[in-house]
């Protein structure tokens, strides 16, 4: 396996320091790294970002929307909280402040290696085919960029409130072309659709109830318009609203009373 150090001296030396065993160290400076990304298609990347915090971040954020699938551990010489949340917004895995403890770094190095190697963390589009599932992010796990689960969390917690691609973007700390593409990579379809999905999913839930009527319902999915509502919900279940609501009422429960009076067989009348 192989691990890109992007550095422009401190790190470069301490990463030699590194137990390898059966992996390959390649080094290169912030201005090269993405043409030796492609060259040895490094399965995780440590990036030092030095006094120059800012451009280390920038730095960042342009490896993870080009190359969302690898993981990035990023350092920097100060751990100022906008900077460790700006750090995990952009996309890091993990976040050291320099000076490093050289057995904590290489057992991080190797723990998130050990994953990649077991095949558990495969950059394989997020299963959504189930789009009515109520918690998608129950199948998630800490394989998954940080600012991706920020991302679903964040629309999980705003179905009812209008959304918008920009708003997305910012919360992934990403451009909205990188962000489509780095969504997508990971969850199979564009940022709006799994929204609309998971409000369609919402609406489902919530059609099942008898003491909501329709409009309702749409109104507190962020539907303003009921005719769009209708066509997007057709779209996603295969029903209009109002079918699907059918579909789903319980019938009524005949009291002991009356089940009794139905049985009751009926007394024939007396021939004259």
């Amino acid at each position: 396996m192989a691990i890109l150090v992007v550095a422009e001296k401190d790190l470069r030396r301490l990463s030699r320091s590194f137990s390898l065993q059966d992996h390959d160290l390649f080094e290169c400076k912030p201005s090269d790294c993405h043409k030796v990304i492609e060259q040895c298609h490094p399965d995780i990347i440590l990036l030092d970002s030095g006094a120059e915090t800012g451009n280390g971040l920038n730095t960042l954020k342009d490896i993870k929307g080009r190359y969302p699938g690898i993981p990035v551990i990023f350092l920097a010489d100060l751990a100022a909280e906008d900077i460790v949340l700006s750090a995990f917004k952009a996309g890091a895995r993990d976040f050291f402040r320099k000076p490093v403890t050289l057995s904590e770094l290489q057992e991080t190095v190797d723990g998130i290696l050990s994953i990649k190697k077991s095949a558990v963390e495969r950059r394989r589009p997020f299963k959504t085919s189930g789009f009515h599932r109520k918690d998608p992010l129950k199948k998630m796990t800490t394989s998954h960029p940080v600012n991706l689960i920020q991302v679903m969390r964040h629309i999980e917690d705003n179905l009812t409130t209008p959304t918008n691609l920009d708003d997305l973007a910012v919360k992934a700390g990403l451009s909205k072309y990188h962000f489509c593409r780095f969504f997508k990579t990971h969850i199979g379809m564009s940022p709006m659709k799994y929204l609309l999905s998971r409000r369609i999913a919402k609406a489902r839930e919530l059609l099942k109830r008898e003491d909501l009527p329709i409009s309702t319902v749409a109104s507190s999915v962020g539907f303003n318009d009921m005719s769009s509502f209708t066509v997007q919900f057709k779209k996603f279940s295969g029903k209009t609203p109002i079918k699907f609501k059918l579909s789903k009422k319980k019938p009524r429960k005949m009291s002991k009373q009356m089940f009794k009076k139905a049985r009751k067989p009926r007394k024939k009348a007396r021939s004259s």
